[in-house]
């Protein structure tokens, strides 16, 4: 005779003892967040997308027949305490795009399409709405990058994080011909600089900001400023640009890039050294960077060296590029086509690898 079923289905509440939900973590929200994460994932999905948020890894089917060689290359970066403003302001959407930004940029200055992305988040507490609104930035960060969403972590660690406390963390992936990778090895002297403006401070710098308007009230963050056109709060809470559309309508002109740089922790001084081969110096004339009032404003209140201004903020500049002197008006006749700035800020000139601001 068969025996008789005897197992019992797992109730979804402990009635007694310890449970998850005691020691910290909550599946139930857990579950709630990853629900709302995949509707927003999904409307980032592209054709080579087989397996996306849900299943324990995304598959992604690698459609390169355009390519010769192609090259996949890969970035990740975080946005800093720029969270903690995030966090004091209840404002989620903008941080949760600069963790796409941040990443992506780097991807692009290799002259690489974005293709895929993944995230980290972690928090003391999940609270399905906050980690909605994040994803929903992250969602449209994703969008104007054209690459798709295609998986992350969540993690509860009440043991790591006080209340209200969290971290983000963002990883890119996109794809170059080999003959079209841009790194800063064909750089020589004579080479143009041409700069794309910044949205502001972006996500470098927030610990000596915050640091600086230590002790305003809420309310004082949240007047508007007449110097900015808005709140600090606004200002500094403003996304980080991505700058998927401006390579690629330069890269798609046919122009020649022989270096790309990222604006991001180190200023230009820290940033554009990178991409400097041996024997050159790269020379910025720092009255044709944009004039954003946030970097003058922190500098009055600190008072913040001028030094350690270029050292630690982007000063209105968010990707520098290095061409040809005969490729200059070219790319600013793309630019002033496609509706984006680009200013010829200096030049490469014989030195050992480092950026002057003159």
């Amino acid at each position: 005779m068969p025996q008789e079923d005897t197992k019992q289905p797992l109730s979804d509440t402990a009635s007694s003892g310890l449970t998850y939900e005691k020691a910290g973590v909550s599946i139930a929200a857990a579950e709630d967040a990853v629900a709302r994460i995949k509707r927003l994932a999904e409307s980032t999905r592209t054709p080579q997308v087989l397996a996306g948020v849900g299943p324990f890894a995304a598959a992604f089917q690698a459609d390169f027949a355009q390519y010769e060689e192609p090259l996949l290359v890969a970035s990740t970066d975080g946005v800093g305490t720029k969270v903690k403003l995030a966090a004091a302001f209840g404002r989620y959407k903008e941080v949760g795009r600069d963790t796409v930004a941040v990443s992506t940029n780097d991807v692009l200055t290799c002259g690489a399409s974005p293709l895929f992305f993944l995230d980290y988040i972690a928090c003391n507490r999940v609270e399905p709405n906050v980690i909605e609104e994040l994803v929903t930035g992250m969602r449209d960060g994703c969008l104007e990058a054209s690459m798709a969403l295609v998986g992350g972590e969540l993690a509860e660690m009440r043991d790591l994080y006080s209340p209200g406390e969290f971290d983000l963390v963002g990883f890119a992936v996109g794809v170059v011909d080999r003959s079209q990778l841009i790194t800063g090895e064909q750089i020589t002297v004579g080479d143009r600089l041409l700069a794309v403006p910044s949205s502001g401070i972006h996500a470098n710098g927030l610990t000596l900001a915050r640091k600086v308007f230590k002790g305003m009230s809420e309310e004082q963050w949240k007047q508007i400023d007449d110097r900015l056109g808005c709140s600090l709060a606004d200002e500094m809470l403003k996304p980080t640009r991505i700058y998927a559309r401006e390579m690629k309508h330069l890269l798609d002109a046919g122009l020649q890039i022989r270096g790309a740089a990222h604006i991001s922790g180190g200023g230009i001084p820290g940033n554009l050294s990178r991409i400097l081969p041996p024997g050159v110096d790269a020379q910025i004339r720092g009255s044709l960077l944009p004039k954003l009032p946030i970097f003058d404003l922190i500098a009055e209140r600190g008072p913040v060296a001028t030094d350690e201004m270029w050292r630690t903020f982007n000063m209105g500049v968010g990707l520098v590029l290095a061409v040809r002197p005969a490729n200059v008006e070219p790319a600013k006749e793309v630019a002033q086509e496609e509706g984006f700035s680009l200013l010829d800020i200096g030049e490469v000139v014989p030195g050992d690898q480092r950026v002057n601001i003159i």
